[in-house]
């Protein structure tokens, strides 16, 4: 074999490992399936698994479910969306040897201010108190940028989630990740690949929060989409499949 056959054998090779393992998906909080919905209309996988954070009522049950989908000896890239993000991550640090690459949207690792605390507290306190409304417009405008409120596409795949999976779900998200992990420096010194993904006008993951770990633990590579609320699996889906697809694709390298 020539030898310039023989390096291209090695790199198609090797390529078509890395993009032959499973990527591991993981929703944010009050989502299920629905939120990766329009990106995996647009991505190319060989094998695409889903992780039911809907399903569980604490961190170590959202944990447990993690790793129930990961083979032995088997490695994945782990793909983690908002609350998904800090699962993922968790989960990256305790099983290392098992991460082909982690791939963080919407998810700042700096963990929670006390502020941020003491309105989940509230929130919670004031959801089993009353009736939680997942239409409500104050309540969308926190996730969603403002030209795509009225998108179907984007706010009535909020609403849908929030009605379906109701104020249990989201107590339950809520306070199993209350309080929460700063991850930051520990990522810093993982073994595998890191890639960060934020939108620029996520209230909930702010850039400026976001960019502050970009700094720290320097990834594989960071993107910021353009005139996105903090949905940004729903809301500019062409953008996140395109980035995703070339992090299968290489490896995460």
């Amino acid at each position: 074999m020539l030898p310039w056959r023989a390096s291209f054998w090695a790199i198609t090779k090797a390529e078509f490992i890395m993009s032959s393992l499973p990527a591991l998906f993981l929703p944010g909080t009050l989502c299920d399936e629905r939120v990766w919905l329009p990106v995996w209309k647009q991505l190319t996988l060989n094998q695409r698994r889903y992780v039911p954070l809907q399903w569980a009522n604490s961190l170590e049950e959202m944990l447990s479910l993690t790793g129930d989908r990961v083979l032995p000896d088997e490695k994945v890239h782990l793909i983690g969306y908002s609350m998904g993000g800090y699962i993922a991550a968790l989960w990256a640090l305790e099983n290392a040897a098992q991460v082909a690459s982690l791939t963080l949207i919407g998810y700042d690792a700096a963990g929670l201010t006390n502020q941020e605390m003491s309105r989940r507290q509230q929130m919670v306190k004031m959801i089993k108190a009353g009736k939680f409304d997942a239409g409500n417009t104050n309540y969308l405008a926190r996730f969603i940028h403002p030209s795509r409120l009225d998108d179907e596409a984007v706010a009535s795949v909020v609403i849908a989630m929030g009605e379906d999976l109701g104020k249990g779900t989201l107590i339950a998200h809520t306070q199993a990740t209350t309080p929460r992990k700063a991850l930051t420096a520990s990522l810093a010194k993982s073994p595998f690949p890191i890639h960060i993904i934020g939108a620029t006008n996520d209230e909930i993951a702010q850039p400026e929060g976001v960019k502050q770990m970009i700094q720290t633990i320097s990834p594989a590579s960071a993107t910021f989409v353009e005139n996105s609320g903090h949905m940004l699996p729903l809301e500019k889906p062409s953008e996140l499949a395109d980035a995703l697809q070339k992090i299968v694709n290489s490896g995460a390298k």
